[in-house]
C-alpha cells in the first residue's frame, strides 16, 4: 500500500474486509509523485516491502495503485512470486475477451497522471482499443482521493463513478468493458456493471486470479 490503509472502505483493496481470505499488507512510506513519475528510492521501497510481504508467507504479491505499472519487473525479480503491479496488466487479457470492433474503458484517478509509459509497464505496446476517462473533474474524488481534505462518502464517490463512467461512455460509444485504474474506484465495480451491463475488472480481479491460481482447490 502506498500511503497506509486509513479511510479505506469495503471493496477497496485497502480494506482488509474486502476480501474472504487472508491478506497481508506493508505501507510504503515516500512521495506520490516519485511513485508515479518513476523513482530509484519509489523502486527499491517498493521492493522491500515486496520482500517483507514474502518473508512474512506472501503467496503473491499486488499493487494497489494502477501507475505502479512501472514497477512490474523490478517487484518480480525481487520476490520471484506471481505479482500484479497494476490493474492495468489486464488489459491485454481483456482485448481478446471483447468484440474486435470495441474498445476497454479505462477509469483512471487522474487522466493527465496516466500516462504511455504506465501503460508499456504493463505489457501494453499497441494502444489502440483503449478509451481513458479521468476522475479528476468529479468533486468528491477530486477533494476526498486526489486532495485528501475530506473523508471519502460512499454515496457521494458512488455518484461521482457513475457520473464519469456515463461520460466515458458518451464519448466512447464503442466500450465493450471497463477497467478500474485507481483502486479507490474498486468498491463501485458492481454499480457499474449492474446499471451498464457492462463486465468490469479492476485490482481485485486481479487478486481473486492470483489467489485461484496459488491456492487451487483439490476436487478428487
Amino acid at each position: 500500500m502506498y500511503g497506509g490503509t486509513g479511510e479505506r472502505i469495503p471493496g477497496d483493496p485497502g480494506c482488509p474486509g474486502t476480501f474472504p481470505f487472508p491478506v497481508l499488507y506493508e505501507t510504503v512510506e515516500g512521495s506520490y509523485r516519485d511513485l508515479i513519475q518513476g523513482s530509484r528510492t519509489a523502486c527499491h521501497r517498493l521492493c522491500q516491502a515486496a520482500k517483507s510481504l514474502a518473508e512474512q508467507g506472501a503467496s503473491a504479491i499486488i499493487g494497489d495503485c494502477g501507475l505502479m505499472a512501472l514497477y512490474q519487473r523490478e517487484l518480480v525479480d525481487a520476490t520471484h512470486l506471481p505479482t500484479v503491479s497494476s490493474s492495468l496488466m489486464l488489459i491485454p487479457l481483456i482485448r481478446n475477451l471483447i468484440a474486435p470492433n470495441s474498445q476497454v474503458g479505462i477509469l483512471t484517478g487522474h487522466s493527465e497522471l496516466l500516462k504511455s509509459y504506465h501503460l508499456r509497464g504493463a505489457g501494453i505496446e499497441d494502444f489502440q482499443r483503449i478509451a481513458i476517462w479521468g476522475m479528476e473533474k468529479e468533486s468528491h474524488f477530486r477533494q476526498s482521493v486526489l486532495e485528501g481534505n475530506i473523508p471519502q462518502n460512499a454515496d457521494l464517490m458512488r455518484q461521482d463513478v457513475l457520473h464519469a463512467l456515463e461520460s466515458l461512455k458518451k464519448s466512447y460509444p464503442r466500450i465493450g468493458a471497463v477497467l478500474l485504474e485507481c483502486s479507490n474506484l474498486s468498491s463501485y465495480g458492481g454499480d457499474i456493471a449492474q446499471i451498464y451491463s457492462v463486465p468490469v475488472f479492476d485490482i481485485n480481479t486481479a487478486i481473486d486470479l492470483l489467489y485461484h491460481s496459488v491456492c487451487k482447490d483439490t476436487f478428487l
